[in-house]
């Protein structure tokens, strides 16, 4: 760099100091007194040095004007020229003024930035937390089956425009967790990356109208499933899906995890009336206030090779729980491949929504899933293996 543009860069940067001072009243304010302040301890040191030693040192200058302008004044250092005490008498009166300034300031810039929370205005710094994109009549429950059975909780950051009073409400209802809230709209990059996005462990995309409740949810959840994987491709996505015929394009969007609305309600119904007690035993097991609740488990490492009836005794053994089944996570999967053979719109839609974002569609997933119920007493636990196991109500895993 040559010294030209050393020089360039320097003016260029002073430039914008004054720019900052002169257009921001309070900064302004800040300046001005505090350089007629320093004008006023150099005249004061001048008229003192000839009386007074402690004023020689320019450290010693320093202190007495901090201790003076804080009006604390412990007297170890005093004026002790008529000069000098006249001249402190107006650096005593800014002093206060100033400690003041300061106050008020300091004082509303909090305050602005705590209404700012509350509105879901303010960008969130967060690292592993969930992300909740949307409401819906789900939403509480989605909140109470995380707060009743994460093991160490998470914050949860809320994403819609719901009006703020009923998110307050609901915030307050789980006054146990960190909930915070971000105003917006959740396919939207900037208000997703206000929610720290990046930084999150997972996210969970409702099926939502949209604010005139006009909008078809499964399409705002496929342009939010790109958006998140188009800036964040570690995430984990687990969307709520209306329509089944959608599934294709969430899984081509990289979801992690898909939910089908209502997808039970016939089983249940036709349990209700044909196997009677099914219905009631299903929701105790998937209610999560109430006895018993279904949870993924690691396996100890000394059961991998083992077989399934072996592992179910281990865990009732030790750990007082059920052993279900198996969740078998395999290897990460390729999108451009899903993208291949015959195309249409939506495959054309995804591959140009993450080229305008400029990501590659070589996106791995957490792992593809294969989940086994009961899958007999010779099945053999292997490394990728994870339980599924019946256990009491906020039981602690010791696995």
């Amino acid at each position: 760099m040559t010294p030209r543009s050393k020089n360039t860069l320097k003016q260029g940067g002073l430039s914008k100091v004054w720019r900052f001072i002169a257009h921001n009243h309070r900064v302004r304010w800040i300046f001005l007194f505090s350089l007629f302040m320093f004008l006023l301890v150099a005249l004061i040191r001048v008229v003192e040095m000839s009386a007074n030693h402690h004023y020689d040192s320019i450290w010693d200058s320093i202190y007495w004007f901090a201790v003076t302008i804080a009006t604390v004044g412990y007297g170890d250092i005093t004026p002790r020229t008529t000069g000098g005490k006249l001249l402190t008498i107006p650096l005593i009166m800014l002093g206060v003024i100033l400690m003041s300034f300061l106050t008020g300031t300091i004082a509303s810039i909090l305050t602005a930035t705590r209404i700012r929370e509350g509105r879901g205005l303010q960008k969130l710094n967060l690292q592993n937390h969930v992300v909740i994109c949307g409401y819906n009549s789900n939403i509480e429950r989605v909140i109470g089956g995380i707060v009743s059975t994460a093991r160490s909780l998470p914050d949860i950051v809320l994403i819609n425009t719901h009006p703020e009073t009923e998110i307050t409400n609901l915030i307050e209802r789980f006054s146990e967790a960190t909930i915070r809230f971000v105003r917006g709209d959740y396919t939207a990059e900037p208000t997703l990356m206000r929610a720290s996005i990046v930084n999150a462990s997972s996210a969970i995309i409702l099926a939502d109208p949209g604010p005139d409740g006009q909008a078809k949810p499964d399409d705002r959840t496929l342009i939010a499933a790109l958006a998140i994987k188009s800036v964040a491709r570690n995430v984990e996505v687990c969307a709520e899906l209306l329509d089944a015929a959608n599934e294709v394009h969430l899984k081509r969007a990289g979801v992690d995890q898909i939910i089908f609305s209502g997808e039970f309600n016939g089983f249940l119904l036709s349990s209700a009336v044909m196997t009677p007690g099914i219905t009631q035993a299903l929701r105790e097991i998937m209610c999560t206030d109430r006895g018993s609740v279904i949870k993924r488990a690691p396996i100890p490492r000394e059961l991998v090779g083992k077989s399934f009836h072996t592992a179910v005794m281990d865990f009732m053994e030790h750990q007082g729980s059920i052993l279900l089944g198996v969740i078998t996570e395999k290897k990460t999967f390729n999108m451009e491949d899903m993208l291949k053979g015959d195309k249409d719109v939506i495959d054309d839609f995804i591959r140009r929504k993450f080229e305008e974002a400029g990501r590659s569609l070589e996106i791995e997933s957490k792992g593809r899933m294969t989940v086994v119920m009961n899958p007999g007493k010779n099945y053999h636990i292997t490394e990728d293996d994870f339980a599924v196991i019946l256990t009491s109500h906020n039981k602690e895993m010791n696995v």
